[in-house]
């Protein structure tokens, strides 16, 4: 399984045994990893630069981010992205839904969604709305490790590019793609192989990846749990 991307189609029915774990503010918890949104969309909805993910997600982060400074010393994890408002999933997935049917008029529309999916996961399956997923880098005294693309490089050009075994990348960028995704798997956390930066612990992608009977984590809305 190691360069499949996963399709909408094999995570819709995996099954999800809520274990309830709490949605914890990363920053104030794991320093040594770099917390910074990407985007603004989370810090207007909610008010704040905190980022979340559930209890068990973050130990398995700090455990790669340890595992990372003993084999690169001075590096560090920088993550861009961490949980997600199921209303702001749904917003990124409908916007390539549009495009997508505006594009391939030709076809079904679960075609459309499978093909939407693999750049902006369906809401029902996705993995950041559960607290459980990232999207990340490795960072150093001299910037960013170079992947071949930025996060969520998402132009036309680099829609091959930001699979995580594009053949189009220098050995330098291949070697620092594998160690990233060695040191999060080392950690936990399952791969998305349609974009370098994603991993996953206790969602359907992670249970789909593992082959395990279910996911741990279900969706939360931080804006309406008490």
């Amino acid at each position: 399984m190691a360069e499949t991307i996963l399709p909408y189609s094999s995570l819709i029915d995996v099954p999800v045994v809520e274990n309830n774990e709490p949605l914890v503010v990363t920053q104030e918890t794991t320093p040594e990893v770099v917390w910074r949104y990407e985007k603004q969309d989370m810090v207007t909805a909610l008010q704040s630069e905190k980022m979340y993910l559930r209890s068990g997600a973050l130990g398995r982060l700090r455990d790669a981010a340890a595992w990372l400074d003993r084999h690169l010393p001075g590096a560090r994890l920088r993550v861009v992205h961490a949980y997600r408002l199921p209303s702001i999933q749904e917003e990124y997935f409908s916007a390539r839904l549009a495009k997508f049917r505006a594009q391939h008029p030709e076809m079904t529309d679960l075609e459309i969604r499978e093909l939407s999916h693999t750049l902006s996961a369906s809401p029902d399956v996705a993995g950041h709305p559960t607290g459980g997923a990232v999207d990340l880098i490795i960072a150093t005294d001299r910037g960013n490790l170079d992947m071949g693309t930025a996060i969520a490089d998402f132009r036309d050009e680099n829609l091959e590019r930001i699979k995580t075994f594009c053949t189009d990348l220098t050995d330098a960028q291949r070697t620092n793609r594998a160690l990233l995704r060695s040191i999060m798997m080392h950690a936990g956390f399952a791969p998305y192989n349609g974009e370098w930066w994603h991993f996953s612990y206790g969602d359907r992608e992670w249970a789909a990846y593992y082959r395990l009977p279910n996911a741990t984590y279900g969706p939360i809305d931080l804006l309406r749990t008490p």
